[in-house]
């Protein structure tokens, strides 16, 4: 009796969730269960119907420039394919063990749902009644209130419960109405979790079997099949055996519903499990893009802070990981890995937790090709030194440090600037250790600043020519105090210089020197503009972004433009190209074609560099020193020590596949010796004296007591005397009479 009475309680619960579908079809006649019906019927129709479909989440591709796997992001990792591309016999193993009835019902399955409910409440094996479509809502549904974070949403959608699963029911019915039924069962076979992280069965397909959803055989569309309704309990890696078991039994329901033939059956029941199984992981994130892994980290901080990509940093994030795109990348994996091989050959490097990184751009187009460093990427920060998720290359806001002073590196801005201002090549300036006045009018200062030499030597009078590519400190001290600071400045930051940690660039006395902090990446970028002939191309990472429906979406811009006088560029093309053939980089060597650099050296070796380029082409910047600023020197090192023999390493590699190009010509006019007037100064007071001088471009030299009957102090004349013709740059000595005749 006590049986009877659970089969009519089952009856009339089943009336609730399956009766109300055909408005009293089971329960007409009976009274009090034709009045739990019409209540069920209005509780039915008051429920919402509205069900919007957003898009599932699925992988997204980070891919070199030649099309090649860089790397793959993933919040669930899931591929979106069409049903055409599901092989027919893995449509057919899905439907005959979940929803056998599919081409049938309208959505909800009123006989399913009866006959799962008399078979539960008579104590047979306890059954399902969910069609395709209601666990397709159910996943949808769960997906959002995954995307949404909402822990409570997604327990009471793990949570067996009546209301929820009638509002399920009214959701698949609608569903129906708005979608066929072959885009019901592929936007099942896509949202469907398959185990081990396995979202959907092209990533299911790739994962277990190493093939592609189209590439199923009957034994392996019964296995995947069989794993969706327990993906733990039915593993096929874990348990062989038992997932061999339910493959079988999905086999038998298609053998039963005549999917296949006895033959059939038979041929792939014999076929064991693990000789099917051939595990393929999906790696998630740049961990796994090995030598590429620092640009990966630098890609995913261009799309986290450019609104192209979405209205704030978590919407980016959310597109990368979870929308499907594929993103080319400006990356060569040939250079890239020539880069990674020469920086590795320097093990010297690494001794004493050395750093070294290397940046290199296309400068015609600033597409960043290769970025490496000596380190190996990872976010766990116990792994040692020779490990770390910081990228030398690039600003702090783009998962970099601090940037590093670049010392003689920055001297090619002062020199533009020195060009740009009127003077030359062969301007003659005094390289003697002296102390020297430098003003920045921005800052609104005129301060005292006396430099020693590092890489370069010398004193005396030399050419700028000279005292670029020795290097010469205390020559481009007297250039620098003859210019304002923040002329020198404008000039770097129109070929993009800016401080790594994103506070405006210094404009100190030293700064000309190169006190600043600056990234590899930006270096160079900026003496690609003078590869490039005056025209600076901001670094570019991204070439092209898809989303899964191949449809081209906005990305930030190439931004070129003209910044500095072509003639000037040439000029400064010519001086840094003969730091390879006669100046601090000689011994090193050239890259068998045009090309030009500067080395670059702080105090007490902690920073050294090389940054250069070649013709109308690729632009190098090589660091070697201390990245974290802790007591560790790269000692007795200059510019050209470590890091011009790695810039010359790759770079000879890395150009071989460009077309060979030459530096643009310097005009004459711009190359001759320039001669001035020595001023008249009699009369003058010493600071006017200096300034009349200076405006000449000639060096104040020394004031020199002479004995003449004018009063002391009197400034009667120069050395050599005015009106007299000399090369600019000369040095010129103030005589002042002692008031004696002598």
């Amino acid at each position: 009796m006590a049986k009877v009475t659970s089969l009519i309680a089952a009856f009339v619960t089943t009336s609730l969730l399956a009766g109300v579908l055909t408005a009293g079809v089971f329960l007409p006649a009976v009274g009090a269960a034709g009045q739990v019906t019409r209540s069920g019927i209005e509780f039915f129709d008051a429920l919402p119907a509205d069900f919007k479909v957003d898009q599932p989440s699925q992988q997204s591709k980070i891919l070199y420039s030649d099309g090649s796997e860089m790397a793959t992001f993933y919040y669930e990792n899931r591929i979106l394919v069409p049903l055409s591309a599901v092989a027919p016999v893995m449509r057919q193993a899905i439907v005959a063990i979940e929803d056998n009835r599919f081409y049938e019902h309208s959505g909800a399955d009123p006989k399913g749902i009866l006959r799962a409910a008399v078979n539960n409440a008579a104590g047979e094996d306890t059954q399902g009644a969910s069609t395709l479509t209601q666990q397709w809502i159910k996943n949808v549904l769960l997906n959002e209130a995954l995307a949404a974070k909402d822990d409570a949403a997604v327990k009471a959608l793990q949570t067996p419960d009546k209301a929820r699963k009638v509002r399920e029911i009214k959701l698949a019915i609608t569903a129906e109405k708005q979608y066929s039924k072959d885009e019901i069962l592929q936007n099942y076979l896509n949202i469907a979790l398959f185990g081990n992280g396995q979202y959907g069965v092209q990533t299911a397909s790739r994962h277990f079997l190493s093939k592609n959803a189209s590439e199923l055989t009957l034994a392996d569309a019964a296995l995947l099949a069989g794993m969706v309704q327990s993906p733990t309990r039915w593993n096929p890696v874990r348990y062989p055996d038992r997932a061999q078991h339910r493959r079988d039994i999905v086999l038998g329901e298609m053998l039963r519903f005549k999917m296949i033939t006895q033959q059939q059956y038979d041929e792939a029941k014999a076929t064991p499990v693990a000789s099917q199984i051939h595990v393929e992981d999906t790696q998630n994130g740049c961990s796994y893009a090995g030598s590429a892994a620092y640009f990966c980290d630098y890609v995913t901080w261009v799309i986290r802070n450019d609104p192209a990509f979405g209205p704030d940093e978590a919407a980016r994030l959310k597109l990368l990981y979870a929308g499907g795109l594929t993103i080319t990348t400006t990356l060569n994996p040939a250079k890239q890995a020539m880069a990674q091989e020469t920086i590795d050959a320097r093990r010297v490097s690494y001794r004493r937790g050395i750093g070294v990184a290397l940046s290199s751009v296309d400068s015609t187009n600033g597409q960043i090709v290769a970025m490496a460093q000596n380190r190996q990427y990872t976010t766990d920060p116990n792994a040692g030194n020779r490990f770390t998720a910081i990228n030398y290359n690039v600003d702090r806001a783009y998962g970099g440090g601090g940037g590093f002073q670049v010392g003689s590196n920055y001297k090619p801005f002062t020199l533009a600037t020195w060009l740009e201002s009127g003077r030359g090549l062969n301007s003659v300036v005094n390289a003697s250790k002296t102390s020297r006045r430098f003003r920045a009018s921005c800052e609104g200062y005129s301060k005292t600043f006396s430099p020693s030499n590092a890489e370069g030597g010398g004193s005396g009078p030399m050419t700028v020519l000279q005292a670029t590519y020795n290097s010469v400190n205390t020559a481009y001290a007297s250039m620098a105090s003859r210019l304002d600071l923040c002329d020198i400045r404008d000039t770097a930051a129109s070929l993009g210089v800016h401080r790594a940690d994103g506070t405006p660039l210094q404009t100190n006395a030293s700064s000309f020197l190169g006190t600043n902090e600056i990234a590899p990446l930006t270096m160079a970028s900026a003496f690609g503009g003078f590869a490039n002939g005056g025209t600076y191309c901001k670094p570019v990472a991204i070439i092209e972004v898809k989303n899964s429906a191949g449809q081209v979406l906005p990305k930030p811009e190439p931004d070129c433009k003209q910044v500095l006088d072509p003639q000037v560029t040439a000029q400064v093309n010519y001086a840094l190209s003969q730091v390879l053939t006669r100046g601090t980089a000689k011994r090193v060597g050239g890259i068998g074609r045009p090309a030009a650099g500067k080395t670059g050296t702080t105090n007490q070796s902690m920073e050294t560099w090389f940054t250069g380029y070649a013709a109308g082409g690729l632009s190098t910047a090589v660091w070697v020193g201390t990245p974290d600023r802790s007591p560790t020197r790269v000692y007795g090192a200059y510019g050209a020590t470590y890091a011009a023999p790695i810039w010359r390493s790759y770079m000879s590699q890395a150009v071989r596949d460009m077309p060979e190009q030459s530096f643009a010509e310097v005009r004459r006019s711009a190359s001759r010796n320039e001669e001035v007037t020595v001023p008249r100064v009699v009369g003058l007071s010493e600071d006017e004296a200096r300034k009349a001088i200076q405006d000449q471009e000639l060096e104040d030299g020394a004031t020199v007591e002479t004995d003449s009957t004018e009063p002391a102090g009197t400034i009667i004349g120069t050395s050599p005397r005015s009106g007299s013709r000399v090369t600019n740059g000369t040095e010129v000595r103030i005589l002042v009479s002692n008031g004696r005749s002598g």
